[in-house]
């Protein structure tokens, strides 16, 4: 009878053993909308986007995107935007004086295809920045555009850009540690600029919007949608069982 309960015991054991470590998928399932779980035990990747470096507008962040229950999952991220890193910031006329700024994202991942890895999500942004930049002034004008004289004066700009976009793509885990995840989608984006500098009394700015083509008049709005690619990599941290 004690060798019988003995190699059950060792039986149950490996089996555990088998499903929460040598297993490179998670085995551990629970729904955060019908128990409580705490954030140690949920299923993590924590990644980065590393060319995000090189894009049009530079920005350092860092997502994390934690599993609610089998099948979904809520990623979420921010990002600074250093004026170091920009190339439309710099000394010559075409270029702005400084521009700073931060991202904020929120995402809801739909996971449960046949495809183990594929994934099609909607994503929530918003994007802050914060510009720099010599306006030149016309003064003494006639109504009719035509000015005596300009004098340049420095604004500071706001410009917020709202994202909506709809994504598919592909996560794999590799050897239980690491995360890749590129995806394609649609971008749909609405920018609004504000300033409140005040400029010279009487004299009507010309608004400089040959960066990027962005209009940076005071109120303006203009929406418009545009495809998305991209790369993350990360940490991948397992669902831990519970204690």
């Amino acid at each position: 009878m004690k060798k019988l309960l003995s190699i059950l015991l060792l039986s149950s054991c490996a089996t555990f053993a088998q499903e929460d470590f040598s297993s490179p998928k998670d085995s551990l399932e629970y729904n955060v909308f019908k128990e409580t779980v705490p954030f140690w035990r949920l299923e993590k990747n924590w990644k980065f986007s590393p060319f995000d470096v090189f894009s049009a507008v530079s920005t350092v962040g860092l997502d994390l995107e934690t599993v609610v229950k089998p099948g979904l999952s809520f990623q979420y991220g921010a990002a600074f935007i250093p004026s170091f890193l920009q190339f439309t910031v710099g000394n010559s006329n075409d270029q702005f004086n400084w521009m700073n700024g931060y991202k904020v994202r929120f995402e809801s991942r739909y996971s449960a295809f046949r495809r183990e890895g594929l994934y099609l999500s909607g994503e929530l942004a918003f994007r802050h920045l914060i510009i720099s930049d010599v306006t030149p002034v016309g003064m003494e004008g006639d109504g009719f555009g035509n000015f005596a004289y300009f004098i340049n004066h420095e604004m500071i700009y706001h410009r917020f850009s709202s994202h909506a976009n709809i994504k598919m793509g592909f996560q794999k885990i590799i050897s239980n540690k690491l995360c890749v995840d590129v995806f394609a989608g649609m971008s749909f984006r609405v920018n609004n600029v504000f300033t409140n500098s005040d400029g010279p009394s009487e004299g009507v700015p010309q608004f400089n919007w040959n960066r990027f083509d962005w209009t940076l008049i005071n109120h303006h709005i203009y929406g418009y949608a545009m495809p998305i690619v991209g790369l993350r990599l990360g940490i991948h941290s397992p669902a831990k069982a519970d204690i």
